[in-house]
């Protein structure tokens, strides 16, 4: 008997996670502009009817327009606006790997493939739904897309290989993430030193652990913003701020502008 297996394909195919954060449909008019600074999660659009622009922080214009998919990665920073009455399904979504980060990033640039083939029927469908299948094959439907793009743009997709401590630090963080969380208590849960986990934090990440926390805290805040209508107050409760105040502030210093801002300029 022969046997071949692949052990580090299944580890790195395990590690990698498709999150849809929000799936949806909405037709605007030109009332709909505002601005998304450093988002955390990327975007996926499909134009049915009209078009509309986005402008990136260098000044380039890209028009999203029908009968093609584009995607906006995470990490772009842009304003948009739109001067017709527009059609279009979009999606918040992330290519995840175990420290959180949307591996997408590695697309430094709004991009967008050609298709005649969109199964409108399908994602119309699928709206309203909440049939397992549909599930299945909608995450299915956009891996196939999302490869497209990687393809098109020869974006490197490099999983991080991560020490035990780290990735388990990672783990723990991510179940109890909150701005009250200490080193101590992350050390303590990995049977770690202190010392060891600040100074394979730093070399392996790059950050320190608390620069760690408070990042991934307002990535948080910014999809709990984005995709929910929980109240600035609660969000900030919910994720360990001492009070409203601090959050706002501390909000504003990563992305530009107030949680409340934020909230009304939002893209679909």
């Amino acid at each position: 008997m022969q046997v071949s297996r692949n052990p580090s394909l299944c580890k790195l195919t395990n590690r990698i996670k498709l999150n849809l954060l929000i799936f949806g449909n909405a037709t605007v008019d030109s009332g709909w502009h505002g601005k998304v600074t450093s988002p955390p999660f990327s975007r996926l659009y499909y134009i049915t009817k009209g078009a509309f622009s986005i402008i990136g922080n260098d000044g380039e214009k890209y028009t999203l327009s029908p009968c093609k998919w584009h995607l906006i990665p995470s990490g772009y920073s842009f304003s948009y606006e739109c001067q017709e009455e527009m059609s279009h399904f979009y999606f918040h979504l992330k290519v995840c790997d175990l420290d959180g980060t949307d591996l997408m990033s590695g697309c430094k640039k709004p991009m967008n493939i050609e298709t005649s083939d969109f199964d409108y029927t399908f994602f119309s469908s699928s709206i309203s739904g909440s049939e397992f299948y549909k599930g299945i094959k909608l995450r299915n439907v956009l891996w196939e897309i999302l490869l497209e793009f990687i393809r098109k743009g020869n974006i490197i997709i490099e999983a991080e290989d991560y020490s035990p401590c780290i990735r388990n630090a990672l783990l723990f963080i991510k179940s109890n993430l909150s701005m009250q969380l200490t080193v101590s208590q992350i050390a303590e849960s990995c049977f770690i030193s202190k010392s060891t986990l600040t100074k394979h934090f730093k070399k392996e990440l790059s950050v320190s652990v608390n620069e760690y926390i408070c990042n991934t805290v307002l990535a948080d805040a910014e999809m709990l913003l984005s995709t929910t209508n929980v109240s600035v107050s609660e969000i900030s409760s919910r994720l360990g701020f001492s009070d409203q105040f601090y959050f706002s502030r501390k909000f504003k210093e990563k992305f530009g502008i107030s949680p409340r801002e934020y909230r009304k300029n939002k893209l679909l």
